[in-house]
């Protein structure tokens, strides 16, 4: 079984070597979307004459507080309130880069994107044989949404996530170390086979398979979990507690509980993890904001106890503005607002409110171009910050720190499988 896995989804030794040699295939590689018009950007880089390079903290913050989220304002001007060092929280600002997108994700787009058929609800009909980027020039929140939802990690990917969870008024924290292999069956731009795996019966869209190494009580408790490609079929999810060696399958209800008592949910995993028609999405429009777009993990510092890491390195980006409300009444958040960037549709900011529809917490994802196993560049999440304004907690998101992640990666056979979960590591 392993063998014929790696058949189907591994490259030729040969065809592998030349991609990695070839430098050509980076030139292949475009923008797709654009953050801003030629004016608007003439006028982004006269503003950059007077602050690129500058650190924004607590005595400067109100002069770009139009870029910021207004909870992450305060978190700067009172930094003493979140654990930090003497000299503060702060960021450094850098220029605007345009983001490009894998050669692979760049054909599909320009194949697929025309042939998209919708179903009288938005919904795309032909939804399990496209792939690359379904609305290049979206016209409202469901297509943003869909543009999002299809963003594919590279096919598939493995990282190692450092997420210590925080309280900043006692600077105490509980470390969480965590890795994530990820893998795509449908939307596939990167490597064979194209667009969707063909021997795919029960119809898997996505899989991810974690193993914790901390808490220490939680040390080899692994878990997997499948997505369906139809939106009606809920998650399935099994864990494997290694202290009771017990497989418990995880029920769809327990999406909203705290993950190991943090302040996260596990719909909250990218910002927003879940099937994307429980949602209503309205684009509300564009939104010039200060975005972690191009930041190195590796060079951000932190003490322990400190709500925000310093050193992120942010650019200006025009995101797409978009209110998100569940469609179950009784869903823990009232209303999620994210923040989408135009190149990437990875979603860079978003703000989550109560069901009393009283502003609660406030997430920033921090991305970074990274090298993939087959000679590209694919945009990446390599942290995120976590604040709950109303418990004054924090949390941190790290996939530098053990590692860099790798991207197009092959991935076992029988690792999304309950036998796996039992397996001696």
């Amino acid at each position: 079984m392993r063998k014929r896995w790696n058949q189907l989804f591994g490259l030729p030794l040969l065809g592998a070597f030349m991609l990695c040699l070839a430098p050509a295939l980076a030139g292949a590689q475009e923008v797709i979307g654009t953050s801003y018009t030629p004016d608007e950007l003439a006028k982004v880089k006269d503003w950059e004459k007077t602050w690129v390079g500058k650190k924004i903290d607590k005595t400067n913050i109100d002069q770009v507080a139009a870029f910021i989220p207004e909870s992450y304002v305060g978190l700067v001007k009172e930094p003493e309130k979140w654990g930090a060092p003497p000299e503060g929280n702060f960021f450094t600002v850098v220029a605007y880069q345009p983001v490009k997108e894998t050669k692979g994700f760049c054909e599909a787009t320009k194949k697929y994107s025309p042939t998209v058929k919708k179903n009288p609800d938005g919904t795309i009909a032909n939804y399990k044989e496209i792939a690359g980027r379904p609305f290049p020039e979206p016209k409202d929140g469901f297509e943003v949404a869909y543009n999002y939802e299809f963003n594919n990690h590279g096919d598939s990917a493995k990282y190692r996530r450092y997420g210590p969870n925080i309280t900043p008024k006692s600077r105490t924290e509980r470390l969480a170390d965590q890795e994530y292999t990820e893998f795509f069956f449908i939307h596939r731009t990167e490597k064979e086979p194209l667009p969707a795996v063909a021997n795919n019966p029960k119809g898997q869209h996505r899989a991810y398979f974690l193993n914790m190494y901390k808490p220490a009580e939680f040390l080899n408790t692994r878990m997997f979990s499948i997505r369906y490609d139809d939106p009606k079929k809920e998650d399935d999810a099994y864990l494997w507690y290694s202290q009771f060696r017990r497989i418990r399958r995880m029920s769809t209800a327990q999406r909203t509980d705290s993950i190991d008592g943090s302040d996260l949910i596990y719909d909250d995993e990218y910002l927003w993890d879940g099937q994307l028609t429980r949602n209503n999405y309205t684009l509300k429009g564009r939104k010039d904001l200060l975005c972690s777009r191009h930041t190195d993990m590796k060079a951000t510092t932190r003490q322990d106890g400190q709500g925000l890491v310093n050193g992120l390195t942010i650019e200006r980006c025009n995101t797409f503005v978009v209110d998100v409300i569940s469609k179950d009444p009784n869903y823990l958040y009232g209303k999620r607002v994210w923040y989408v960037d135009p190149e990437t549709y990875i979603i860079l900011w978003t703000e989550l409110y109560d069901s009393n529809g009283k502003f609660w917490k406030c997430f920033m994802n921090n991305t970074l171009p990274c090298p993939t196993e087959i000679g590209q560049v694919k945009p990446f999440i390599v942290g995120t910050q976590f604040q709950d304004f109303q418990r004054g907690h924090s949390g941190l998101s790290d996939q530098q720190k053990f590692y860099n992640p790798k991207i197009s990666i092959d991935v076992p056979a029988d690792l999304f499988t309950v036998g796996n979960l039992q397996k001696t590591f």
